[in-house]
């Protein structure tokens, strides 16, 4: 398919994306094989160190995109928790082994039970979880027993008006430590809702009308350089101001 605009809905915000050319979706380049190398002269250093700082920056970008568009999807999300363990534990792998435990426990226990988690270090280097969810009310104690690896803090977040920012924040203090090269930065349950995205161009247009984009107000707007196309401009909008929304 061949478009020139993109619109990705989430939840109450819409994202429309104009490009300056054409662009191709599923679209796939054939590479040609470069000629293999004997092993002793194969020098690739995979270490953090030789990922320009740059590349990981764009990387964590696009993680909290992808993020925040998967919460904004899921407006069920009420409850904000923290897990941490009462042991120094370090080990991502071992403590992703005890998250995954435990939140197979919980779907056990809340049949629609879903959630996304962000990996978080504490001062003293121990690996904590932070997860937005849809947890019915259940005490701390109940959840703690569950967990049983330590301490669990339960907060509501109906005050917070921008969830996929506020989870986020917790990815950017941790994005570009070297325990998290080349690991999961975020976990979440395949029953989530995800957003909605279009590039036909009778649906990109019917949206601007139903929508009223050309006098609707955006939230934030950039023009920002792809090396591949060029200036795209980009607007996003939130529906909750909508007119034909508001008049339902």
């Amino acid at each position: 398919m061949i478009y020139t605009e993109k619109i990705i809905i989430s939840g109450n915000i819409l994202e429309h994306y104009q490009y300056p050319r054409s662009m191709f979706k599923d679209y796939k380049v054939i590479k040609k094989k470069k000629p293999k190398q004997e092993p002793e002269q194969l020098q690739i250093d995979f270490s953090i160190k030789n990922i320009s700082k740059g590349k990981r920056n764009d990387n964590i970008a696009r993680t909290r995109t992808k993020i925040k568009r998967l919460v904004n999807s899921n407006q069920d999300f009420d409850k904000f928790v923290t897990l941490t363990f009462a042991e120094n534990l370090q080990d991502i792998k071992i403590a992703n082994r005890h998250f995954n435990k435990f939140i197979m426990r919980l779907k056990y226990q809340y049949f629609d039970f879903k959630y996304i988690s962000i990996i978080e270090f504490q001062k003293r280097g121990a690996v904590h979880y932070h997860f937005l969810s849809n947890l019915p009310h259940v005490k701390n104690s109940i959840l703690s027993d569950i967990w049983g690896h330590g301490f669990v803090k339960i907060n509501k977040i109906t005050h917070v008006t921008n969830l996929g920012a506020y989870i986020c924040k917790y990815l950017g203090k941790d994005g570009n430590n070297e325990k998290m090269f080349r690991k999961k930065k975020y976990f979440y349950s395949k029953n989530l809702e995800q957003p909605d995205k279009f590039f036909d161009y009778k649906a990109i247009q019917n949206l601007k009308d139903f929508y009223g984009l050309s006098s609707l107000k955006p939230t934030y707007k950039n023009t920002f350089n792809n090396k591949y196309t060029g200036d795209v401009e980009y607007r996003q909008f939130d529906l909750r101001n909508c007119d034909s929304l508001n008049k339902k």
